[in-house]
């Protein structure tokens, strides 16, 4: 397991700290959290902006398999 330091603000750090313990979590776990959250949003929305300009250039269907491949990438 790595540790990832940063620096925050003493009020940033307060605000973290008090909104991870009213979760029920620790700071550990709201900020892997929070950071997975991100990054699945961030593909989420690359994957759809690429098929949306694929379809607007070529609207065919893709097939299960295809679909499969392109996804293989990610994972």
């Amino acid at each position: 397991m790595a540790i990832i330091p940063f620096y925050l603000s003493e009020h940033d750090e307060k605000l973290i700290e008090n909104y991870a313990k009213s979760k029920h979590m620790s700071v550990s776990s709201f900020l892997h959290s929070v950071a997975m959250d991100k990054i699945e949003d961030d593909i989420d929305t690359e994957l759809y902006e690429r098929a949306k300009s694929e379809f607007k250039d070529n609207p065919e269907d893709v097939t299960l398999a295809a679909l499969k491949r392109e996804l293989k990438t990610y994972c």
